[in-house]
């Protein structure tokens, strides 16, 4: 039976990963926020922009951060490991279905366009005037995958914690490189926001595997020595 304290970790996570999803955003867009600085907190929140990055960043955080002021030490993210790709399928079918532009312009035979009223609509639209990378499909179909086989072999991870861990390493290499079908602005050295959080996201991760290496974490253990039991004749002698 669950505790009081996992149902208290799970809400500070919701909690946090809202407000990660906010504020993270928010160093991109810094003129918005400097004309708006009379403005109260609660206006600026939810004025902000949507990370998933963010709020998967934030969420952790306040994971960590509960856990810790409650005493909990055991292993809580596999726990979380299948729901989070899964609300990514969902949300990103929502994006699919709501936001311009869906990607960079493509000559690919899976390019998708769309009509001229609905890119009327949206003040940024590179690339509405033609074929773009579906780039929200290509997030829906790796994400259903790694759902799947988060069910399937979660188990076969020997470390407690290590399947979410895994889990957000790959998909942090995948979103990199599918930002640069994203048409997301470019911040720095032709990378966008989301590719300039994702460096060192993916560099701890990165060091917590090879740590975790480095201590034999994944090295199976010897298998105990066989007894060979003595014949029957053997014994009556």
């Amino acid at each position: 039976m669950l505790g009081y304290r996992i149902f208290v970790i799970s809400v500070m996570a919701i909690f946090g990963g809202g407000i990660g999803a906010r504020l993270i955003t928010a160093w991109e867009h810094l003129p918005y926020y400097s004309n708006q600085a009379g403005a109260p907190l609660s206006y600026l929140i939810s004025h902000s922009g949507k990370s998933i990055i963010g709020g998967i960043l934030g969420g952790y955080i306040a994971i960590v951060l509960s856990k810790r002021a409650l005493g909990y030490t055991q292993s809580t993210g596999d726990c979380y490991a299948a729901a989070i790709p899964l609300a990514l399928v969902i949300g990103r079918v929502g994006c699919l279905l709501s936001e311009l532009p869906l990607g960079t312009p493509t000559s690919l035979p899976w390019g998708v366009s769309v009509p001229e009223s609905a890119a009327q609509q949206f003040a940024y639209c590179p690339g509405c005037q033609g074929k773009m990378h579906p780039s929200m499909v290509y997030e829906i179909i790796f994400h259903l995958c790694a759902f799947l086989l988060i069910l399937r072999y979660r188990r076969l991870i020997p470390v407690r914690g290590d399947a979410l861990k895994l889990y957000l390493l790959i998909a942090a290499v995948f979103r990199f490189l599918v930002e640069f079908v994203r048409a997301n602005p470019e911040q720095v050295g032709g990378l966008s926001g989301p590719q300039l959080v994702l460096i060192p996201l993916t560099g701890l991760l990165m060091y917590h595997f090879v740590r975790q290496w480095r201590r034999g974490s994944y090295r199976m253990p010897p298998a105990p020595a066989a007894t060979m039991a003595m014949p029957r004749e053997v014994e009556a002698r």
